[in-house]
């Protein structure tokens, strides 16, 4: 009597599943949609938002993000980081040593990542307003400098 119990259980959730994908297929990686980088002497935090596929989404909430490492660390693979947190939406990475201190202002050379990032926002210590990068799908951090 378990038996076809568990097989019409497994039938609804591969219904369930292929109705969530609205029948089309998925890739099984996510998309890095923007990125916000907010700069502290040589240091900057780094939140990172992406958005999964339906599946993956699901997959996600069942499962644990910890799938979710692996392509930030190919996306910082060029940085001295460390992954603050992750979450569903969003990841938060502190990277150290990204900027270097001459004649009073902190000098930012870019830096490449392992992905393209749609949307680059800046924050630095010296302006009250971010510099934005709006769909350009970057593969690098700016040239940037700003005052401590």
């Amino acid at each position: 009597m378990k038996k076809p119990v568990i097989a019409v259980f497994a039938i609804l959730l591969v219904a369930a599943l292929l109705l969530l994908t609205d029948g089309s297929p998925e890739k099984r990686s996510f998309e890095i949609t923007s990125a916000s980088i907010n700069f502290d002497k040589t240091e900057a935090t780094i939140t990172v938002n992406y958005e999964f596929p339906k599946l993956m989404k699901l997959y996600i909430l069942f499962i644990g993000s910890k799938d979710i490492e692996p392509k930030l660390e190919d996306i910082f693979s060029n940085f001295d980081y460390q992954i603050l947190k992750i979450a569903p939406d969003k990841a938060i990475v502190r990277v150290t040593n990204v900027s270097r201190i001459e004649n009073g202002y902190y000098i930012h050379d870019s830096r490449e990542f392992g992905d393209t990032i749609n949307t680059i926002i800046i924050y630095t210590p010296d302006s009250p307003r971010p510099i934005q990068y709006l769909n350009r799908n970057l593969n690098a951090t700016p040239d940037i400098f700003y005052r401590t």
